[in-house]
């Protein structure tokens, strides 16, 4: 499921919910636009297999022409503002032969829970919510894989979303 068009005042309040058994995309600004976070914004949350963050620059095309090659998939600072509830990866003993990236086997920690497909060197994605991990993914089961194939890190302003307090 890929979900589009949620920037700032675009979204219905009181609010949304969404739920997939299936794996679920967001591109391009949620419950934000370019200038950041600010109001009104709405309620929203996903509970879903796993989340993938796309941003503003994001291009179905590219994806489909380049699939073993993040060059052509460039990002933009793009912000996001949401509750997600996703599964996380399985980890698994590192081998024992070779020599394996640092990160091979493990599900690529907390700072990867949000997933990501593009190059998004120099960008910073600005993420303000609430993220929880309550079971195994079903659906998006692959190695863990960073930096050079699937994607590059973003700057991640990561911030919990103090309205969750109320």
């Amino acid at each position: 499921l890929k979900v589009t068009n949620g920037a700032l005042g675009n979204i219905v309040a009181p609010g949304l919910a969404i739920a997939s058994e299936n794996p679920v995309y967001v591109q391009g600004n949620w419950n934000a636009n370019d200038a950041g976070f600010g109001n009104p914004h709405v309620a929203t949350s996903f509970l879903c297999d796993a989340m993938t963050l796309l941003s503003n620059a994001w291009n179905d095309k590219e994806s489909f022409d380049n699939p073993h090659d993040v060059s052509p998939r460039n990002a933009t600072t793009t912000w996001y503002r949401m509750a997600v509830i996703a599964g996380k990866g399985l980890a698994f003993p590192q081998p024992g032969v070779g020599a394996p990236p640092q990160d091979y086997g493990t599900d690529g920690g907390a700072h990867n829970f949000l997933r990501y497909i593009e190059d998004w060197g120099g960008q910073t994605l600005n993420y303000r919510g609430s993220i929880a991990s309550m079971y195994f993914t079903r659906q998006l089961t692959g190695t863990y894989k960073c930096c050079t194939d699937v994607y590059s890190p973003p700057t991640r302003g990561y911030n919990f979303d103090v309205d969750f307090l109320t």
